[in-house]
């Protein structure tokens, strides 16, 4: 499930709450295209991020597939930790 990002006004720099009528409540500037464009860019990150995992995933399944439970374990682990840290600015 994806976390809604505070995506903030392009005119005063106020996290978008809502949006009466495309326009920004506080100052008024229009935000229709700025909150699809962050939101276009939020989904091409997370589809990214995906794509690496299942890359990952499949790795070192391969990679770890004549070890024991403790060495696939600690693999699994790194892969984890290495997941983590490229997508952490999207958590």
């Amino acid at each position: 499930m994806p976390l809604r990002t505070a995506i903030p006004c392009p005119g005063c720099g106020e996290p978008l709450v809502r949006k009466p009528g495309g326009k920004c409540p506080g100052c008024g500037v229009a935000v229709g295209q700025h909150v699809q464009a962050a939101r276009d860019r939020e989904e091409r990150i997370e589809r990214i991020v995906a794509v690496v995992g299942t890359v990952a995933v499949v790795a070192v399944f391969t990679m770890t597939a004549g070890l024991g439970l403790l060495e696939g374990i600690a693999a699994y682990a790194g892969a984890g930790a290495l997941m983590f840290w490229l997508a952490r600015k999207t958590f």
